[in-house]
């Protein structure tokens, strides 16, 4: 049996993901010990090992596209809302601005300050 630990030092959580795998891997030396099996047999367990890594690796990238999609859609969303905050400050400022200059140019206010 074996036994993983992980350790997070941080309050953030964090996600580990890991895929494990366990098996026999027929090497040319084990299958030296085994006359009976014939080339075919050989090559057929040697696709099987190759096609269950494939799809192992297949659900690894699947997975880790989901975790792609999720970050880009949480920063599409906040860059959405700061694009739209900015633009509100900008239009506050511009009529600020716009208020701030025909105060200084209307009529009591230039009496005044002569």
């Amino acid at each position: 049996m074996y036994k993983f630990c992980f350790h997070n030092p941080s309050s953030i959580p964090e996600t580990v993901s890991f895929y494990i795998h366990v098996g026999h891997i027929p090497t040319e030396h084990d299958l030296a010990k085994d006359e009976h099996l014939d080339p075919i047999n050989v090559k057929i367990a040697k696709l099987r090992e190759a096609l269950e890594s494939v799809t192992a690796e297949q659900h690894y990238l699947k997975a880790r596209e989901v975790r792609h999609r999720h970050t880009n859609e949480s920063t599409r969303r906040r860059l959405t809302v700061y694009t739209l905050a900015e633009y509100l400050v900008l239009a506050c400022v511009s009529g600020l601005q716009v208020a701030y200059i025909r105060r200084l140019f209307s009529k009591s206010v230039a009496y005044n300050r002569v």
